[in-house]
């Protein structure tokens, strides 16, 4: 029979929840926002830039660099174009 709780899945609405009030509180000005479900989970809006954030939570996912290592080459490829073009 499939385990059809929902435990894990409030747990990570409980963490997104967590999340965005840090986001909240961790702005510096009045004119900077925290936007949720725009682009990604969480959206740090401030006067020259925007942040989207992917938020999960993953209760039963042990950490393992092999399966993290592509989204981390791209994340520093992407990085390294940035600093080529100009942009970081």
């Amino acid at each position: 029979m499939t385990d059809r709780s929902a435990v894990s899945t409030i747990r990570g609405y409980f963490y997104q929840f967590d999340h965005s009030i840090l986001s909240i509180l961790d702005l510096v000005e009045a004119k900077e926002s925290v936007s949720i479900e725009c682009i990604e989970d969480i959206d740090v809006r401030t006067a020259t830039d925007t942040t989207a954030v992917q938020c999960k939570y993953y209760e039963k996912t042990e950490y393992n660099h092999s399966v993290i290592k592509p989204a981390i080459i791209f994340m520093l490829s992407h990085f390294k174009e940035g600093l080529t073009d100009g942009q970081a």
